[in-house]
Formats: structure tokens, C-alpha cells, sequence
């Protein structure tokens, strides 16, 4: 019995054994080179981000307790099949201290990203795509959990080529991972959850990588002096200007449309309108909602359709002096309707753009949670813009 088990379980290992250099001669035959052992070369701007937003959770600052492992996504091209160029390294969330848990809204974000390469890279007649992820291990060191071996296989499956940087500061510095960065692919992705890995990968930099620290450094030191700040404005646009401001605004002098009957406003203003929910998660029915116009925009339109029916029948009767002092008359009455909203959006305006100015050095360094604060805002109050203009270049009554 137990030299059947032995002789079944070496026949397995022969079988995978065999697949597997099947396999790697096939992508030999296909690329001319095994993709699983192809060098990468990292840009200090993709090194910059990573390092940059992992220490804002795991340095020698912080309490050992407070370390938290981190997660992103890398962009770049496949040189000539012989090397991955890793271009930019954006960050996507923050999780507990050895896991990393991705929602609806990380999806979403990740989806947004994949879409804007794609159209950037056909705008600028570049082949830049996902090449890989990144995340951190600070403190642990370069090795594969068993969620980050199911991680890499869905990267590997995609694209052979695929890589996974990890990122421990407490190998910054050190003799063999000077820049604290490990490149870890799959080498046997057909081995699926059993597949081995190899945290050796050939890794080439921009510069030196004494040079590379030390710039880095000088990026992780200002982000620690300013994302205080930073966050709070973050914080500020959420919380006073969205939910605050811009609910006012549109209670006041609504012009967004409104899901009917779904609008849910508290008494603190915690949420400036229930439908700003379809920003952050998939609805595949948004599509069947019914939209209604709002009390103010609505007495807006009728008015303008009433003096550009006057209008239209003055111009018939060729009445021009007439529709001249009407056209002026209506756009007064218009603009005066118009004012103050305006008024208030530019205000709203206003208070953005001076927190936007503070944000803006340290975007880089933001995860998809707080980059969407920010979208989230700019969303909604660029649709009031939208309507706001269109009725007040329609006040002017061109006909």
C-alpha cells in the first residue's frame, strides 16, 4: 500500500514536472524567452509612489503595532518580449497588518485606471497596460501568502509577463534589497494554488539605487511633514463642502437630477442626495431608475420655454424692435433667477480650488478611498455646472 502511494505520488510529480516544461517551451517557442524569468525595469517615478504611499503605513515611525500592508497597481509596456518596463505604480488601498481586502469601489477604481491607460495609450501611440500589482510586507519580507499566489496567478494568467513588487521598508538600505523592492513571479502558474515562486526576479532601476533612496527619501520626508493637512482638506471637501455646501445648494436651487422619491437629506447633512451611492458601487439596474427634475429647475425650463415661445412668434410677425426689448426684458428676469445660485456655485468653486492647491503635490500618494472623495465632488458639482451653464447660455436667448 504505502509503495503504491509512493509510486502514484511520483508519477504526479513526474506529470507536473513534464507540463511544466512543456509549458515553459511552448513560451520559449512563443516569445523567445520564459516569461517567468524576464527582467524588470522600474522607473523612479512608479518607485517613488510605491515607497511614498507604503511608509505612510509602515516606517520607522510608526509603532510595529501600526503597520499596515498596502496595495496597488503597476503600468507600463513589454519591451521587445525581453523586459518589463514598470512606468507607474498607483496605490488602491490600505489594509490590516498582513492582508488586504478589496470592495466594490477598488474594483471600480481599478476598472476606471485600466479604461484610461488604454485610451491614453491609443491617444499617445503607446502600449502601456497593466503590467503587474504591488504591495507591502513591512516587516515580513519577500515571500508569497497563499492570497497572494491566487493574486499573481489571476496577473499571470492574463499576461505571462506579469509582475508582483513587494515593498518591506525594513529592507531598505540592506545589502541585498537596497531599495527595500523584491520582484516575485510564478514559476509554474499551471501548478495553479500549488505553483512555486521565485522572489529573485532581476530588477534594473532609472538611476543608481543609492541615488533612487536618496530622492526618496526627500519625497517620504514631505509627505510625513504635510499629509496631516493634507487629509484634513480631503476631510473638508467631504464633509463641508459636499454634504454641507453643495446639499444646500441644490435644496435651495436644485438643478441635478434626482432619483424620485430617493432623496434622503438628515438633519447633521450627512449625504447630500442617496443616488451619489452609484459613484462607488456597481448598480445594474441604473439604467431602469427614473429621474425627476427638480422644483427650481423646473420653473427655470417653463420659463424659458414660455419667452422663447413669445419670442419665436414676434420673430414670425418679423417684429424685430419688439423682440429686441423682450429678448432684453426675458434675460434679465433669467439672470436675476440665475444669480444666486451662481453666486453659490462660484463661492463652492472657489473654496475647492484653494483645497485642491494644498492636495495637489501629494496626489500621487492618495488610495482609491481618498482620490474618490475628491472625483466624487468634482462629479457632482461639475453636473450642476453643466446645467447651469446650458441654462444661462440659453437665457440668451439666440434663437
Amino acid at each position: 500500500m504505502k509503495l503504491q502511494k509512493e509510486k502514484e505520488d511520483n508519477f504526479l510529480s513526474d506529470t507536473n514536472e513534464m507540463i511544466e516544461i512543456s509549458k515553459r517551451e511552448s513560451y520559449i517557442q512563443e516569445y523567445g524567452i520564459d516569461p517567468a524569468f524576464t527582467p524588470v525595469y522600474l522607473s523612479y517615478n512608479a518607485y517613488k509612489r510605491i515607497v511614498g504611499y507604503a511608509m505612510r503605513y509602515g516606517s520607522n515611525d510608526l509603532p510595529q503595532k501600526a503597520w499596515r500592508e498596502v496595495y496597488g497597481i503597476l503600468i507600463g509596456s513589454i519591451k521587445e518580449n525581453k523586459e518589463v518596463i514598470v512606468k507607474d505604480a498607483i496605490p488602491v488601498m490600505v489594509g490590516d497588518r498582513a492582508y488586504v481586502e478589496y470592495k466594490s469601489k477598488h474594483y471600480v477604481d481599478t476598472a476606471q485606471f485600466n479604461t484610461a491607460v488604454y485610451e491614453r495609450a491609443i491617444q499617445d501611440d503607446k502600449e502601456d497596460f497593466f503590467v503587474g500589482w504591488w504591495h507591502t510586507h513591512p516587516g515580513i519580507g519577500f515571500i508569497f501568502s497563499p492570497r497572494d499566489i491566487e493574486t499573481q496567478l489571476f496577473y499571470q494568467g492574463v499576461n505571462p509577463f506579469a509582475i508582483a513588487l513587494v515593498f518591506d521598508h525594513c529592507q531598505k538600505e540592506s545589502k541585498s534589497y537596497y531599495l527595500g523592492v523584491a520582484g516575485i513571479r510564478l514559476k509554474n502558474p499551471d501548478r495553479g494554488m500549488f505553483a512555486t515562486y521565485s522572489n529573485s526576479i532581476e530588477l534594473k532601476f532609472e538611476h543608481t539605487k543609492e541615488k533612487m533612496v536618496k530622492n526618496v527619501d526627500k519625497v517620504v520626508k514631505e509627505i510625513n511633514k504635510n499629509m496631516k493637512d493634507v487629509l484634513n482638506e480631503i476631510k473638508y471637501i467631504d464633509e463641508t463642502l459636499r454634504k454641507r455646501y453643495l446639499a444646500q445648494l441644490q435644496r435651495n436651487f436644485g438643478l441635478i437630477m434626482v432619483l424620485k422619491g430617493d432623496i434622503k437629506i438628515t438633519d447633521d447633512e450627512i449625504e447630500a442626495e442617496s443616488e451619489d451611492y452609484y459613484l462607488y458601487e456597481w448598480d445594474p439596474d441604473i439604467n431602469k431608475k427614473i429621474y425627476r427634475i427638480p422644483k427650481f429647475r423646473e420653473k427655470i425650463e417653463k420659463e424659458l420655454k414660455k419667452c422663447e415661445a413669445n419670442l419665436s412668434e414676434l420673430n414670425a410677425e418679423k417684429k424685430d424692435l419688439e423682440v429686441k426689448k423682450k429678448k432684453a426684458k426675458y434675460k434679465k428676469k433669467l439672470n436675476d433667477m440665475l444669480a444666486k445660485p451662481n453666486e453659490w456655485y462660484t463661492k463652492i468653486m472657489n473654496d475647492f480650488t484653494k483645497r485642491i492647491e494644498k492636495i495637489s503635490p501629494f496626489f500621487d500618494y492618495l488610495d482609491t478611498d481618498e482620490r474618490k472623495i475628491i472625483e466624487h465632488f468634482e462629479e457632482r458639482i461639475s453636473e450642476y455646472s453643466k446645467v447651469l451653464d446650458d441654462l444661462l447660455s440659453r437665457s440668451e436667448f439666440n434663437l
